[in-house]
């Protein structure tokens, strides 16, 4: 058996692929960042007997992914509920230039699941 690690990276820029591509939607609160990552998680570890998918977020990863990609997200608050945006220059192609060239194709297929996209209202 092997291990998955699933960063918060990996996470916000999928997610955001998938709400661009779908809706346009360029938001996505932290908690809904939380039920997202929780169901692919249970997608890859469901399907695959020989891996164990495990999440690798905090708060202070949150934070971390706004610093270090400034060009490409913002933090902002809605309701007294944090999230990350992602900047209007920004692109579903440079998402996944950026950040999903590296994903196997487990954790590619996880991320592209119906139960998954579900999460994020697709």
């Amino acid at each position: 058996m092997y291990n998955i690690y699933i960063q918060i990276e990996d996470l916000v820029a999928n997610a955001f692929i998938d709400l661009v591509e779908a809706n346009s939607k360029r938001e996505i609160l932290y908690s809904d960042l939380d039920a997202y990552g929780a169901k692919v998680i249970e997608q890859i570890n469901h399907n695959n007997s020989d891996a164990k998918a495990i999440l690798i977020v905090s708060r202070e990863s949150q934070s971390a992914i706004v610093a270090d990609y400034s060009d490409m997200f913002e933090a902002f608050e809605r309701d007294g509920s944090k999230g990350i945006r992602l900047l209007d220059n920004v692109d579903s192609i440079d998402l996944w230039e950026r950040f999903c060239t590296s994903l196997s194709y487990t954790v590619l297929m996880a991320f592209k699941a119906p139960a998954v996209k579900e999460v994020l209202g697709i």
